[in-house]
């Protein structure tokens, strides 16, 4: 192996350092009350999709055990494509949120 040619381990490395530096130079440490109220968002959203998700496999049971394969298919996808808009709209909700309490905290001073 040629001697300038660098492991996934060195690239990952060199990745992660300049994100941390970016971080720090554009001033995106977040507070504590701030990464708080984003892990909340997470949970939150988290709990929303998969709730969705639960009620998706309870709608494929439901086409499952009265339709026959024929006609299942065309309904399965129907409802496969409503989850993944639904779920869509409830990640960019979330990065919405997300994103305005990050910008919130960019005047105030960082406890990181």
């Amino acid at each position: 192996m040629a001697e300038g040619m660098k492991s996934a381990l060195e690239l990952a490395l060199e990745r992660t350092e300049h994100v941390r530096k970016t971080i720090h130079e554009e001033g995106l440490s977040l507070s504590d009350a701030q990464r708080e109220r984003l892990a909340e968002l997470e949970r939150e959203y988290g709990a929303k999709i998969a709730e969705k998700d639960v009620m998706l496999q309870s709608e494929l049971r439901k086409v499952f055990m009265q339709y026959p394969p024929a006609e299942a298919g065309a309904l399965i996808e129907q409802l496969r494509q409503r989850f993944v808009e639904e779920k869509r709209k409830l990640m960019d909700e979330k990065e919405a949120k997300a994103a305005h309490i990050r910008q919130a905290g960019k005047g105030e001073g960082s406890s990181s």
